[in-house]
């Protein structure tokens, strides 16, 4: 995201499309600032905040993917069918980052075009070692209240079988292998998605859950 190319003097082969997501219950303006300051630092840059899933984000994780590719495959239709765009990166915060993750099975044409991936705070691996009691009555309350399909799966709970979870199907898919560079960025002051989580690492409590 650091070259520094003047638009003037830009090849019409040498754009970089990179494509925002917000998060759960979110909308595109969520990531407005990022947005800016990506703007100023590189003009190259064709910024696409995703709007395809903020009517519903507690719906299945990959059905929000299908729209996401969608909603992207349509945004390089029109410039020029994408044959002005030399790199794809995204940028996904939250569940945003499972939902790039989820949308890449239906982007598989332009795998050789993927540069960067950088998700911020992304549950990759689910909710259920969340150190926070509130966080996970909220999941409860919202799973039983609201039939979170999303949260249900987040939590590892929409199958009976782990290997039939929709978090452990998105473990095997190829997408991430198609990035040159890939960043998972975690915080220890966020109380909503695990630490370890956000990282892909196990925890503690993992090495002595018998499942």
């Amino acid at each position: 995201m650091n070259e520094s190319i003047e638009m003037g003097k830009l090849s019409r082969h040498s754009l970089h499309l990179i494509v925002l997501v917000h998060g759960f219950q979110g909308n595109c303006h969520d990531m407005r600032l990022i947005k800016n300051t990506i703007s100023i630092i590189n003009p190259a840059c064709i910024l696409l905040p995703s709007c395809a899933n903020q009517e519903d984000t507690e719906c299945d994780l990959t059905e929000m993917g299908k729209r996401l590719a969608n909603e992207v495959k349509a945004f390089i239709k029109d410039w020029n069918d994408g044959s002005i765009f030399n790199r794809i990166s995204f940028i996904g915060h939250s569940i945003g980052g499972l939902i790039i993750r989820a949308s890449l099975q239906f982007l598989s044409e332009y795998s050789n075009k993927m540069w960067m991936y950088i998700s911020l705070s992304s549950p990759h691996m689910g909710y259920i070692y969340s150190n926070s009691k509130l966080i996970g009555a909220g999941i409860w309350l919202l799973k039983t209240w609201k039939k979170s399909l999303c949260l249900e799966q987040l939590s590892l709970s929409d199958s009976k079988d782990l290997k039939e979870c929709c978090l452990y199907k998105l473990s095997a898919m190829d997408g991430l292998n198609w990035f040159s560079h890939v960043f998972l960025v975690s915080s220890h002051q966020d109380s909503y998605a695990p630490y370890e989580s956000t990282r892909v690492q196990l925890c503690d409590q993992a090495f002595t859950d018998s499942q």
